[in-house]
């Protein structure tokens, strides 16, 4: 199959190149030794060999060979120091930085690879789960700028974090998952106002219906969004939902539905199996239309229950969810797997980003402005760049196949610093000489 010109990692690359050379620089154009879109590609570099030393490495290289691979890769023509890089990009501007990963979703999306993480059409039409919730990438008790959040403990002492809501993009009964957008959580107001998960969460939503007016979102959320506010913003918006719900936090629908149930033939039961007799499971579940969200009693949803058990009985899994799909016995079983599918966003995205290498906890340089949203979103960048090339490029499938991504990412890194190349694909083949020899 042929892979799409626009995902290659050289496009991608270009992509990131040119929105960088638009960028704004407030510095004075006589002083500039290293422009902002070098510093950018620099930057990206870093976060994409996942790596905080890369660019010292570079340095070296280039003394004993005369060139850097990130001029020859990323065709970064002036390579800062680390202190300069982030002095340079400490106040650059982050909006556009975010925009790329709508555009790098469209290209996804015209690809036809957006296409595998669609819902059935059992749902009453086809869906894009897109789970969204939210984390902390940067704590301190120390370090803070104006835009960080503030949280008093009891003993009267203040820490500092910033946090992000991630939009990302889900399959039911896989581990694939795709970023899309992400909001950040930060203060905007001084100290009077504190910005929350669900204001950005407001946020969020209008953007991606206003990015793309027609794409059929289904919206997966914890319980903290699953309020009337929200839920009369997604309907608005046209965007379906499926979003998490606890008694300690919705007492009225339980009761509600409890009270239904004991007056008989108000609540449907049902129940599947799965898998070899040996590993079989056992799921049940319960459905309630037309249960209100609260004592207000504003917006009305359809209530869904499962619980997961063993072949001795042993419960495994048990939640609950509301929804304004049309839910039936025929697509109940979608429907929940869907919804438990949301927490591949904490699991596959944000454990990932912390712990598989991209060190996101790591404080590359909080700044004064907004240094950190900036490392943020071209860590993310790079996450997403590597989701990518997992699809366009054969070379790098093939390394993924022989090799455990830790192991493997630690080996180019090693590469990169090691030998001068002159190109992506050059590198992929220093790693590996045997992966060439298999495609030829």
């Amino acid at each position: 199959m042929r892979q799409p010109i626009h995902l290659t990692f050289e496009a991608v690359l270009a992509l990131l190149a040119h929105s960088f050379e638009k960028l704004p620089d407030t510095r004075d154009p006589a002083r500039v030794k290293y422009p902002l879109r070098d510093s950018m590609l620099s930057a990206f570099a870093m976060f994409f060999f996942q790596h905080p030393s890369l660019l010292q490495f570079q340095h070296k290289l280039k003394h004993r060979s005369g060139r850097s691979n990130l001029e020859t890769i990323f065709a970064v023509k002036d390579v800062p120091s680390d202190t300069q890089l982030r002095d340079i990009l400490d106040g650059a501007p982050t909006e556009p930085l975010r925009r790329l990963l709508a555009v790098i979703f469209n290209r996804y999306r015209r690809s036809g690879w957006a296409w595998e993480y669609r819902t059935s059409e059992a749902l009453g039409k086809s869906y894009y789960p897109i789970a969204i919730d939210g984390t902390d990438y940067f704590s301190s008790t120390e370090i803070n700028c104006s835009a960080c959040l503030r949280r008093v403990s009891d003993d009267e002492k203040i820490s500092y974090r910033h946090s992000i809501l991630s939009a990302t993009l889900i399959k039911g009964r896989s581990h694939k998952i795709l970023p899309i957008d992400a909001e950040p959580i930060l203060n905007t107001d001084g100290d009077d106002k504190q910005d929350c998960e669900i204001n950005a969460g407001k946020r969020l939503v209008e953007r991606l219906r206003r990015e793309d007016a027609r794409l059929e979102m289904l919206i997966l959320g914890d319980a903290m969004f699953a309020h009337e506010p929200m839920v009369e913003q997604l309907k608005a918006r046209q965007m379906a939902f499926v979003l998490s719900v606890k008694p300690g936090s919705h007492k009225e629908s339980f009761e509600w539905v409890e009270e239904l149930e004991r007056l008989g033939n108000w609540v449907e039961r049902g129940s599947w199996t799965q898998g070899p007799a040996a590993k079989r499971r056992y799921f049940e579940y319960r459905i309630c239309r037309e249960v209100p969200l609260s004592q207000a009693r504003k917006a009305w949803v359809t209530f869904i229950e499962v619980w997961e058990r063993d072949k001795s009985g042993k419960q495994l899994y048990h939640s609950s969810w509301v929804t304004d799909l049309e839910v039936n016995s025929q697509n109940i079983e979608e429907i929940i797997w869907i919804g438990r599918g949301r927490w591949k966003i904490e699991n596959e995205n944000f454990n990932t980003h912390k712990n598989g290498g991209y060190e996101l906890e790591h404080n590359y340089g909080h700044g004064k402005q907004t240094l950190s949203t900036v490392f943020y979103y071209l860590n993310l960048l790079a996450f997403v760049t590597h989701k990518i090339l997992e699809r366009s490029d054969a070379t790098y499938q093939k390394l993924r196949q022989k090799w455990r991504l830790r192991d493997m990412w630690q080996e180019l890194k090693y590469c990169f610093h090691r030998f001068a190349v002159n190109s992506w694909a050059e590198l992929l083949r220093e790693y590996d000489p045997q992966i060439e020899e298999a495609s030829g």
